[in-house]
């Protein structure tokens, strides 16, 4: 089995945990807003963490993202408020697209006429090792590359796109996954170097992901902005 393979599995995994579906009970309208009340917005909670969807954040409805404002967490009632109207729906879940591949590769993926629709948040795992493992018998170390990517206003200074994205967005959605790849549900695949310590990775911002300007080239036909990290991870024998 390539590692690449198992990596890419195990991955999305997490991705597909952090949109798990939520149940929407009624939607009220009013001026252009609809309010999803709902049996929940705690988007995480594990081992004495909890995690509350926050204003800003994306949430998918029907197969559209949505910001979303207004969020309320009481005993008697939970909510949160996105702007559409005539809806109607009976799920959501926290936005994120997976991807993986060349950064070629996902932009022609992006790019493309039947791709480019609801691509953002965008989680996207690149390429690290096509070497062969033993899954049975073997634990292997890798530095696992993963990209968080919302699209931006071309248009947009760095002090703007930091208020509309990075804050809002990409930093929050970054943070859900670090907790899911920390939690219990993942323990018996991942171990941090450090054994125990809090999570350590190299992580650096990209205001003009992708522009022609950006050395990296990443996203060329899409205006972007990302935050780019890598994990050093030791993935643990698969019997364990």
């Amino acid at each position: 089995m390539k590692k690449d393979l198992q990596i890419s599995t195990e991955i999305q995994d997490i991705v597909t945990a952090l949109t798990v579906v939520f149940a929407i009970s009624s939607i009220g309208e009013s001026e252009g807003v609809s309010t999803i009340n709902t049996n929940s917005v705690t988007i995480f909670d594990d081992m004495s963490k909890v995690v509350v969807l926050q204003n800003g954040m994306i949430v998918t409805i029907n197969d559209i993202n949505y910001p979303v404002s207004n969020v309320v967490n009481l005993p008697d009632g939970k909510s949160f408020d996105i702007a559409a109207i005539n809806l109607t729906a009976t799920e959501w879940n926290v936005a994120a697209d997976f991807q993986t591949g060349s950064r070629v590769e996902v932009n022609n993926i992006i790019s493309s006429s039947s791709g480019s629709l609801n691509r953002f948040p965008l989680i996207w795992l690149l390429p690290t090792t096509n070497e062969d493992f033993d899954q049975e018998l073997l634990d292997f170390t890798a530095t696992v590359n993963v990209v968080f990517v919302y699209k931006s206003n071309a248009t947009d200074r760095t002090t703007k796109r930091i208020e509309n994205n990075f804050e809002p967005i990409i930093q929050p959605l970054l943070s859900l996954f670090n907790l899911w790849l920390q939690s219990s549900d993942f323990c018996h695949v991942y171990e941090f170097f450090g054994h125990g310590k809090p999570i350590d990775f190299g992580k650096s911002n990209f205001p003009f992901y992708g522009t022609s300007d950006h050395k990296k080239q990443v996203i060329t036909s899409v205006s972007t902005d990302a935050i780019e990290v890598n994990y050093d991870l030791n993935f643990k024998k698969q019997f364990d």
